[in-house]
């Protein structure tokens, strides 16, 4: 089941209003809002790899920017 808060976040700033709208298109398809949302994309041998669209689960300019800053701050804390 999708969190509700994680939901709300995305109907929030710092989201843009084109995602937000996007994400309200979600909410009357529960199976792909909850495909979108049910996990966060993950980093795997071959990259990120994923279906863009809106979500966590999704390859976008958010999902994209969380996964930068990730790795940003893993070699910031492995080559200081």
């Amino acid at each position: 089941m999708v969190s509700k808060k994680i939901i709300d976040e995305w109907l929030s700033p710092p989201f843009d209003k084109e995602t937000q709208d996007s994400v309200k298109a979600l909410l009357k398809n529960r199976e792909k809002l909850e495909d979108a949302f049910y996990k966060s994309l993950e980093f795997g041998t071959g990259g990120l790899r994923g279906i863009m669209g809106v979500g966590t689960n999704r390859i976008n300019k958010y999902t994209l920017g969380k996964s930068t800053q990730g790795l940003s701050k893993f070699l910031k804390k492995k080559f200081p």
